[in-house]
């Protein structure tokens, strides 16, 4: 056991530490001069900076050890001499695990501890205890002064889910968090996010909010507004299908995630919209003309529930192709059983947010050719993330395989270009409708009076 952990807690050390870019140390083949004077203990070392430190007594150069060994020494080392005495041997195991899945490269891969997988557990259940609040990292993030360190990332608001109390608190689109409950969120994981900001029924927890109010060619210009707002914590039940209808009896059906109520909400959705609105007498008028399929900041979700709903739409052949880390392929077909026929225009919305489980719908119905796409180019993740449980009651989220369209192409980091290019106008930021929504029911209208037309003799 203690070689396991000293195995995490060296690799999340030296991930952490990247000692050609700390200001406070430098390795001896640099420029800055460096005094050394001998001590009983060995060596201690002092630079310009005015720090100084020990070194011990040089040991025999053993090329061979493995690495269990040099990671338990490094273990040893911070128990012996670090400043503080007072080391959770917990976090650091945990701090080691998150950086060694940070050294692969790979955001989508990290680690949850027990907490997180419990939460984990109930978003893909579709129900939680939180401020309603779809939440994401942006890397790099520069904003006013109060945003320092500069370049760290920062978590920020995706959506403000409906009756949610972040929607309540009038938190918006692109708002950057700053502190939870006090807390410095540079540099913070989305799923450490998550963690701070939930917690039991009916406490409050205190958000510290940026908001870009103008943009300028220089960061340096931009305008920004900070403000402090306190949540209170509720139960959140995510429905994530809704249909409307619109006028000439064309649905709009919105999908916000792919969860274990996704399928199921959206077979009653789907069939309704074959049933077709009622009228004021309570009786069906008659079949929908056309469906506005909206994933516009659609996350994704689970991959089998990608897979039922694609399977509505499209009869046969592959929704997703899966290319594992050997480089073999195998296809995740469509469930025959399914297939819904709808035999009217189907347009499909989505936007940069629209990623993962989203994108793997939109690529199958744009590669079968059962749909338009418009909008904007979505986010471009193209990766299948399998999560392995661990004995201590946390998992592990990692990508195991990337996915491919049924046309085989990988949209990694490139997203799905639309068939129809549409840039979201004001009203689009405030309701989600606009000219992304008025341009999907006017094409609809078109395809559905040139269909009239060429049946006219």
């Amino acid at each position: 056991m203690l070689v396991i952990v000293a195995l995490l807690a060296a690799f999340g050390t030296g991930y952490r530490v990247r000692a050609s870019n700390e200001s406070g140390w430098m390795p001896p083949t640099s420029a800055r001069a460096i005094a050394l004077t001998d001590t009983p203990q060995g060596q201690r070392i002092a630079d310009r900076s005015g720090q100084s430190m020990d070194i011990a007594p040089k040991r025999a150069y053993k090329p061979n050890l493995k690495p269990y060994e040099t990671l338990d020494e490094v273990r040893k080392n911070i128990r012996e001499n670090f400043v503080r005495t007072n080391i959770d041997e917990t976090e650091l195991t945990y701090g080691a695990v998150r950086g060694m899945l940070r050294s692969l490269g790979d955001r989508f891969t990290r680690f949850l501890t027990p907490e997180d997988y419990r939460r984990f557990t109930e978003q893909t259940d579709g129900e939680f205890i939180g401020i309603g609040a779809r939440i994401d990292v942006i890397e790099d993030y520069s904003g006013s002064p109060l945003a320092k360190p500069y370049g760290a990332s920062r978590p920020y608001i995706v959506e403000a889910i409906d009756g949610g109390a972040a929607q309540k608190a009038d938190l918006k689109k692109d708002d950057v968090i700053l502190t939870i409950d006090g807390k410095s969120t540079a540099e913070m994981s989305a799923d450490a996010v998550v963690t701070l900001i939930r917690g039991k029924e009916n406490t409050i927890v205190k958000l510290k909010i940026e908001r870009k109010l103008k943009a300028a060619a220089m960061n340096r210009d931009a305008v920004y507004k900070q403000f402090d707002k306190e949540l209170k914590r509720e139960k959140i039940e995510l429905h994530p299908v809704t249909l409307e209808w619109l006028p000439n009896r064309i649905a709009w059906l919105r999908l916000d995630e792919f969860n274990h109520r996704s399928g199921p909400e959206m077979t009653k959705a789907l069939n309704e919209i074959k049933v077709g609105p009622k009228g004021e007498d309570g009786k069906p008028q008659g079949a929908a003309r056309g469906i506005v399929f909206d994933m516009r900041d659609n996350p994704g979700g689970l991959l089998n529930v990608a897979v039922d709903i694609g399977s509505r739409f499209v009869p046969s052949g592959p929704i997703v192709i899966e290319r594992e880390r050997n480089g073999s392929e195998h296809s995740l077909d469509a469930e025959k059983e399914r297939f819904m026929n709808f035999k009217m225009p189907v347009v499909v919305l989505v936007n940069n947010y629209s990623a993962s489980a989203a994108e793997i719908v939109t690529g199958a119905l744009k590669d079968n050719g059962v749909a338009t796409i418009m909008g904007e180019q979505s986010y471009g993740k193209a990766s299948v993330q399998v999560l392995l449980p661990l004995k201590n009651g946390g998992a592990l989220v990692m990508t195991t395989a990337k996915y491919l369209t049924p046309a085989k192409r990988d949209i990694s980091d490139k997203g799905i270009e639309p068939d129809v290019v549409v840039k979201p106008s004001a009203e689009d930021e405030k309701t989600g409708r606009g000219a992304q929504l008025d341009k999907a029911v006017a094409f609809i209208q078109e395809k559905n009076s040139t269909a009239v037309a060429a049946r006219t003799p």
